[in-house]
């Protein structure tokens, strides 16, 4: 299963079919306690009729007087299944927050399902993180998944019931997640890193035009900072003969931020042409980088040096 594919597969999470079959009634026995076929029957009842609250209620009803019963194993299933079912319906009707007390709920009895994992940080991602404006208020839980679902991966787990798992497109959009809290916090270097390494693990996904961008915008910030703090310096140092350690320092520091926003935003703009991103996106950061180039190299007035860089960022065909 491919990224792209995933987004279909995320928005409705991976489940068993309720099927009639798994709390089908085996046959009777002559020495059935009458106490336990009766609570059987409520919960064999509510399954049919398809109620899943009341599946759950009678279920638990059942467990509760009858852990070790006869039926036991299959009102268990039939509890799990109906579960599922409430998590499916609250991502279909993007309610966050009963999503998520289902998704807990069910991690508390089975803490590595990659499945329920998955599905609560991808729906995190894509109705919060990604929104626009973007959401921060559950950041933190969208983090304490990804960062469950990385562990897992790199384990091996896969997705129950995918025939084919895409481990590295998985990996992307979970470190995309990091990497946008860790933004958000204002870790811009940590960040950075992660956007970097999500993009290395899916490096044909359409999330890469985020990540890409989102390092620009992060560069652009440390090289605004390394100018404001070289600007304030007494233009009498700056212009001496033999500038003091102190506008040294700056200096090569405003120097280093250039060269990172000139190498990230010619990232940006290569990918962008070659992928036929929107053109006034790609023409902004464009301009920027020309802005930024022309400054740090003020002695290429061709901009030849420029165009080399471009062309060595072009993606592969």
């Amino acid at each position: 299963m491919n990224l792209r594919n995933s987004f279909a597969l995320a928005g409705r999470i991976l489940l068993a079919a309720f099927v009639a079959a798994a709390v089908a009634a085996p046959a009777a026995a002559q020495d059935v306690v009458q106490d336990e076929g009766f609570f059987y029957r409520q919960f064999h009842d509510a399954s049919t009729g398809g109620d899943m609250a009341k599946v759950l209620e009678a279920g638990k009803a059942y467990l509760e007087k009858y852990p070790t019963g006869q039926y036991a194993e299959v009102v268990k299933k039939g509890v799990a299944t109906a579960r599922m079912s409430q998590l499916d319906t609250a991502i279909k009707d993007k309610h966050t927050d009963e999503m998520l007390k289902i998704g807990r709920e069910i991690l508390s009895g089975d803490p590595d399902n990659l499945n329920v994992i998955y599905a609560l940080a991808f729906n995190l991602r894509r109705n919060e993180l990604l929104a626009s404006p973007p959401v921060y208020t559950n950041a933190a839980a969208a983090v304490e998944y990804a960062t469950k679902g990385i562990k897992l991966v790199d384990s091996g787990a896969t997705l129950t019931g995918v025939a084919s798992f895409d481990k590295g497109g998985t990996l992307a959009w979970m470190t995309q997640i990091l990497a946008i809290s860790a933004g958000k916090s204002g870790n811009a270097a940590e960040a950075i890193k992660l956007y970097d390494k999500s993009t290395a693990y899916a490096p044909g996904d359409p999330l890469v035009a985020r990540n890409l961008l989102s390092v620009v915008t992060l560069r652009q910030s440390k090289y605004v900072e390394a100018a404001k703090a070289y600007n304030a310096l007494p233009d009498a140092d700056k212009q001496a003969a033999e500038p003091n350690p102190e506008v040294k320092a700056a200096k090569d520091t405003l120097n280093s931020e250039a060269d990172a926003l000139i190498d990230a935003a010619a990232g940006f703009v290569a990918y962008g042409r070659s992928k036929g991103l929107p053109p006034a996106t790609v023409e902004r950061v464009n301009q920027l980088l020309e802005t930024v180039y022309k400054g740090r190299f003020p002695e290429d007035a061709t901009l030849d040096g420029l165009k080399k860089i471009l062309a060595g960022k072009a993606p592969a065909a």
